[in-house]
Formats: structure tokens, sequence, C-alpha cells
């Protein structure tokens, strides 16, 4: 073996779908369907990779669409039953909408501590590479 740490499986794929959902989110409002095109863009490549994507994230993509729902720009949100508690968002392109119930009590099961099998960080590959950047530059004359 080499001994270099190569971190987790899919870490590139993770950042490219990163970078797709900020485009998709800077984009919306200003231009809908480039929105909608990075948000497929982010969904197609979690899909083929066969990465699973956070809840929040899934919750601020248009299912229909894909484009990413920002309250009051691209989306509207209402109270749908005041009783039952459920809120909905409204896509403004398509007019799909989708209802979420409020339970301040509901956890999702990535938040559950049983969950979480291995935590990869990568802050430290990070500082490494500054030390060693630093450790060359005293070095040098």
């Amino acid at each position: 073996m080499s001994g270099k740490n190569k971190g987790f499986q899919g870490k590139d794929s993770f950042s490219r779908m990163n970078f797709l959902y900020q485009a998709s989110m800077l984009m919306a409002g200003k231009s809908d369907t480039l929105s909608a095109y990075y948000g497929n863009l982010c969904k197609s490549i979690g899909k083929k990779s066969v990465l699973r994507i956070d809840p929040n994230i899934k919750r601020s993509l248009c299912k229909k669409c894909h484009m990413a729902l920002k309250p009051g720009v691209t989306a509207d949100v209402s109270a749908v039953d005041c009783k039952k508690e459920i809120f909905s968002i409204k896509c403004k392109k398509c007019n799909h909408s989708k209802n979420f119930p409020i339970n301040l009590d509901y956890k999702f099961w990535l938040e559950n501590p049983d969950s979480i099998a291995e935590v990869c960080s990568l802050e430290k590959e990070k500082l490494t590479k500054k030390r060693k950047k630093a450790t060359v530059s005293k070095d040098a004359p």
C-alpha cells in the first residue's frame, strides 16, 4: 500500500454535487431554467454513484422540475392545515406542491447517533497539507 489516506468513497462525487447544489441555489430567481438544470445534474450524479443526498437538500429541490426552492423567490410557502400542523411548498415554475408535517420532536434517521458508522473529516487533510507547505517554505533559502 502507498500509505496515503484516500478519504472516503465518492468524495469527488460529493464535491461535484455540492458545487452543483450551490450553483442551483445561486441561480434560483435569476435564471430558473439554469437552476433546474443544475439541480437535475446534482440529483443524477447522486443516483449514478449511488450516494444519499441529505434530506434538507432534497427538501430544497423541486421533485418535478428539480429547481431550487427559495421561499418567496421561486416557491410559495403556506399552512395547509393548522390543526394537523402541515405546511406546503409550491414551486412557481411547475406548480408542483409538497406537504410537510411540522413535528418539533421528529428526528431524521441520519441525525440519530445509532445511524453513524464512521465519521470522515476533510479538515485533517487540509491541515496536513498546510503544515507540509509551511515546512518546505521554512527550509528554502
